[in-house]
């Protein structure tokens, strides 16, 4: 039986060293201790650095860009097996037979060989997925796809929006009418130590050609244009059975540098949302509502929005989702709401070291107001 006193595992993806000789650790206990207790820092190809554990109750955790994925493990067949996106993972454990303290794990799934070596500190690697399926220290595109879906998760994004917008309408040339826009939407969270996270979530639009009507019965477009700003500040969290729930406030900033494109308003009021997250996806909802509460504009601003979203997983980090945002305007008497139908396809994977997420939605109006 094998015994190691707790150190320092540094693990370097690798190919087979053919010219060494290589003993296989099939004893069940030595490599249940080879494992259990043990911190696996992992150096990603990006720079950033995550910390894993495994624990001898054969549950473990990745912690990396403030946040946490779950993972699951347990000894089989001589093999240490962890659980990844429902699949375990099954790697070979051998030992170097002329080095006292290096050893080298073969995956039996992806053919991958990650070499390491005893420490004093925990585990150090710089070993790194196939493909996006997930390591001991890496989570799987999956994982990071159902992270990203997740309106509570504590991970900084940059979204870069474009939307092709197609009108309709009884004025005359109005099913002739298109824009084309960019909203650069930043989160930056602050993660507390309670685990809920505090986000604050500015989005910038740009016109790049708007209609509006010319007050003669036709259309004008507006050119190269910025609107006003909107944003929200929210403090959310997620319960350990997957309810989603927050509440903040919601505001505009009245930046537009076209009279059409915004009020010279400044808008606030509440926000609140409710979701459910499992394994299945994830759906739910937030649900606002604006006052104007200064500006030197004439328009009113008394709007409520709700933004409703799903993302269900396809697997390999392929989602169907959306989230459309269904509006109704108080300032009018009538034809004062707006729905959209939603429907998407998004894609979560890693290049360059760096996570991206690509998304294409389309939303259908079934209700629209004239406006």
């Amino acid at each position: 039986m094998f015994k190691y006193v707790p150190m320092t595992i540094v693990l370097l993806l690798s190919t087979p060293a053919f010219a060494q000789t290589w003993e296989s650790i099939s004893d069940e206990d030595a490599l249940r201790e080879l494992i259990s207790g043990r911190t696996i820092r992992t150096e990603l190809e990006s720079g950033d650095v995550s910390t894993s554990r495994y624990n001898a109750d054969g549950t473990g955790e990745i912690n990396l860009w403030n946040d946490t994925f779950a993972r699951q493990w347990k000894i089989e067949n001589s093999q240490v097996c962890i659980l990844i996106d429902s699949h375990n993972r099954c790697m070979d454990i051998e030992k170097r037979a002329d080095a006292e303290s290096e050893y080298r794990a073969i995956d039996k799934t992806t053919g991958d060989v990650a070499l390491f070596s005893l420490g004093e500190d925990g585990i150090a690697t710089s070993a790194t997925s196939a493909q996006g399926a997930g390591t001991a220290g890496e989570p799987s595109a999956a994982e990071l796809a159902a992270e990203l879906a997740n309106p509570t998760n504590p991970i900084m994004t940059l979204g870069n929006n474009f939307d092709f917008v197609f009108f309709g309408g009884d004025l005359p040339g109005a099913s002739d009418q298109s824009s084309t826009r960019y909203v650069f939407q930043s989160v930056f969270p602050l993660k507390l130590a309670n685990g809920a996270t505090v986000f604050f979530r500015p989005a910038i639009p740009i016109m790049f050609n708007e209609p509006v009507p010319d007050g003669q019965g036709g259309f004008q477009s507006i050119g190269t244009d910025i609107a006003d700003i909107g944003y929200d500040l929210s403090y959310s969290n997620m319960t350990p059975a997957g309810t989603l729930w927050g509440a903040g406030v919601a505001g505009t900033i009245p930046t537009a540098s076209n009279d059409a494109l915004g009020k010279n308003k400044w808008g606030l009021g509440p926000e609140i949302l409710l979701g459910r997250m499992g394994k299945w996806g994830v759906v739910g909802g937030v649900l606002s509502h604006q006052w104007d509460i200064g500006g030197s504009g004439n328009a009113k601003i008394d709007l409520t929005n709700f933004n409703y979203f799903y993302a269900f997983p396809l697997g390999g980090g392929w989602q169907v989702a959306a989230g459309p945002t269904i509006s109704y305007d108080h300032t009018k008497d009538d034809d004062n709401l707006t729905v959209p139908l939603g429907i998407g396809l998004a894609r979560t994977m890693k290049l360059g070291g760096r996570v991206w997420k690509f998304q294409v939605q389309y939303w259908n109006y079934v209700k629209r107001a004239d406006a």
